[in-house]
């Protein structure tokens, strides 16, 4: 069985992002002819993608492992605008083994890329083209283009991001300007209060000096000293080393009756 490894159609990619031309790219199967496949390359060259959608999954079913099949099928895709779709089908067909039909599936996985925003990935897809076929303008064209786009995305991130900064760094200064405020009408508040009556000292009371201080308590006198306290023990002392001898103890009575008859002696 003879193997068709030629485009059905003249057109073998999408056309460059800008132009958003009819997509009428197709690709024959690489392992054997399929009707779906054919029926499907002539929907799609009429501009009727739904058409060719529909025959394509035909095909899909009959042949899944056939990678030129996955790049009609994300052909018609990228025609209905399901770019995430698209992608993971031409991301299949990058896996043929044929070169022509390899660099097709990298530059329309590029435009799909381009379409979906995602400009670095698109970038990375038209190199993987453009090292199979260096030659191609249009994947030259489409990857500078996308080159461009990632610039322009990159410089609006970093105004972004210097503007949120700018933001952060002045409500910062707000937050901080309020503390301040907020810590000032605090100490304010502590303040005595200008214009409020003063507080006068308590008044003494009448008929004494404001400055004098107040008389000293008097102390309590002292106990006049007993002249008589040691004289007596020391006679008590006395008798009791007496006790042994009669004599003796009756001559200290006899001493001390004298003694306690005498008038008291004067302590002025």
């Amino acid at each position: 069985m003879s193997v068709n490894r030629r485009p059905a159609e003249a057109a073998l990619r999408f056309p460059a992002v800008l132009a958003l031309l009819p997509l009428l790219a197709a690709w024959n199967p690489l392992e054997r002819p399929n009707r779906a496949v054919t029926d499907g390359n002539a929907s799609l060259q009429k501009g009727k993608a739904e058409e060719a959608l529909a025959r394509y999954d035909q095909a899909v079913a009959a042949l899944p492992a056939d990678p030129a099949v996955h790049f009609n099928r994300g052909t018609a895709l990228f025609a209905l605008s399901r770019y995430d779709e698209a992608i993971a089908e031409l991301m299949r067909a990058t896996e043929s083994k044929s070169p022509s039909l390899k660099a097709a599936a990298f530059y329309n996985l590029g435009n799909s890329y381009f379409k979906a925003d995602r400009y670095a990935d698109a970038i990375a897809a038209y190199k993987h083209s453009l090292a199979l076929e260096p030659s191609d303008m249009r994947a030259k064209w489409n990857l500078e283009l996308a080159l461009q786009k990632k610039r322009e995305e990159d410089k609006k991130k970093q105004e972004q991001q210097d503007k949120d900064k700018d933001n952060k760094d002045k409500k910062k200064q707000d937050d901080q300007k309020k503390q301040d405020q907020d810590k000032k009408q605090d100490e304010k508040k502590q303040e005595p209060d200008a214009g409020a009556p003063k507080q006068e000292p308590p008044k003494p009371p009448q008929g004494q000096d404001a400055g004098a201080q107040p008389p000293p308590q008097e102390e309590p006198a002292a106990q006049p000293k007993d002249d008589k306290a040691p004289e007596m023990s020391e006679i008590d002392a006395v008798l009791d080393s007496l006790e042994r001898s009669p004599k003796d103890l009756e001559k200290m009575r006899a001493r001390l009756r004298a003694v306690r008859r005498a008038p008291p002696a004067k302590d002025w």
